[in-house]
């Protein structure tokens, strides 16, 4: 699916951007929140859920079912695919502009698991065999996402 959205800038010029979706759809994306928001947000106690709008650093290289997107201090912030329903492109979007609804928590990463997705984002076996200690970081669970600008071919799944 192909959403299109044109704006205006302050010189009057219309921004055409094209979305790629993926996932469950998106309707509304007027309301969106910076991700960076979700840590402030949990904080005060209350669920961070909705449609959240975030920069993509990286995505899974091995299948599309994860996302890094720029965290509150502009660190890598995770976003899993919802149940391994959809995937992203595996590479291409990095720099690109992400909404995603769902769900932002804490959760603890355990050793394994960093291991695994450190693997799957193709970093060297150094960088690997460095983690030794489960992390508690900030991560989200989307049922959608859409991509802004997606480079025509971008690499999915099983290709």
């Amino acid at each position: 699916l192909f959403l299109a959205r044109c704006t205006s800038d302050s010189s009057g010029e219309a921004d055409a951007t094209i979305w790629t979706s993926y996932g469950d759809s998106i309707s509304d994306v007027s309301n969106s929140i910076p991700a960076t928001e979700a840590a402030n947000i949990l904080e005060t106690g209350e669920l961070a859920i909705g449609l959240f709008e975030a920069e993509i650093v990286q995505s899974c290289m091995t299948m599309g079912c994860w996302m890094s997107v720029k965290g509150p201090q502009g660190d890598p912030v995770m976003v899993f695919m919802k149940d391994h329903a959809f995937f992203v492109p595996k590479d291409s979007v990095q720099g690109k502009r992400a909404l995603f609804s769902g769900e932002a928590y804490y959760d603890t990463l355990s050793v394994e698991f960093q291991k695994h997705l450190l693997e799957d984002a193709g970093a060297d076996q150094a960088v690997i065999d460095a983690v030794s200690e489960p992390v508690f970081e900030l991560a989200f669970e989307a049922s959608g996402v859409q991509i802004a600008d997606v480079p025509e071919g971008a690499p999915m799944a099983g290709e």
